[in-house]
């Protein structure tokens, strides 16, 4: 633990590797397991810390302690990904894109997100429109360009995550496209692309020409 401190001291935290950051936190090891042989057993058999209580006690060595100390970490790593915004900068649908796998890539539930922008694709606004599964019989397109005319948003992007880790577009995610893609025509709003986000990549409708 003293050549971790001293790690972080000298070099800063973000030097540290996931497991050195886990021992951080938890602070003691076992007779068995040092604190850092338990912070690798954790990332080894964790799918991106995606860990709840049990799953953590499950490891020996890990009491209600430090398990709650793992989760109020991984927790508060979360929140401060999602409030991180796009720069007020001119940006790109890779921007964009990467953008949102920090911010919905590791959700556990579908999220739809439109990003707002102007003629000059500087990001006005960025907003959740809806959490749950997307089809058309639970969103419309005037849920999206509500928002759009009220801040005076010339071009949108749109982007959902799978929290399965599909790249892959559904017919009726190309279908909500194509029928939102319609309705900003007719008010003069550019519908820049579609995105599908995951943990670790995304994929654009317009890139494939499906929209």
């Amino acid at each position: 633990m003293i050549n971790l401190r001293e790690k972080i001291l000298t070099y800063g935290v973000s030097t540290l590797k996931d497991e050195e950051l886990l021992a951080v936190i938890i602070g003691n090891g076992t007779k068995k397991n040092s604190v850092l042989d338990l912070g690798r057993k954790i990332v080894y058999n964790s799918d991106g810390l995606d860990l709840n209580l049990d799953q953590l006690m499950a490891f020996n060595g890990i009491g209600v302690a430090q398990a709650c100390k793992v989760l109020a970490a991984i927790e508060l790593g979360t929140r401060k990904v999602e409030s991180d915004t796009l720069s007020d900068e001119v940006v790109s649908i890779d921007d964009v894109g990467k953008h949102l796998i920090n911010r919905i890539g590791h959700a556990p539930q579908e999220k739809l997100v439109a990003v707002y922008l102007n003629n000059g694709y500087h990001v006005i606004d960025e907003k959740v429109i809806f959490v749950g599964t997307i089809d058309q019989a639970t969103v419309h397109p005037r849920d999206i360009l509500r928002e759009a005319l009220r801040i005076s948003a010339t071009q949108i992007i749109i982007a959902h995550n799978h929290p399965n880790g599909s790249m892959m577009f559904s017919k009726n995610d190309q279908a909500f496209s194509l029928r939102l893609r319609k309705c900003c025509h007719l008010i003069g709003i550019n519908l820049l692309d579609h995105l599908i986000i995951t943990k670790k990549s995304y994929s654009s409708l317009k890139s494939l020409n499906l929209i």
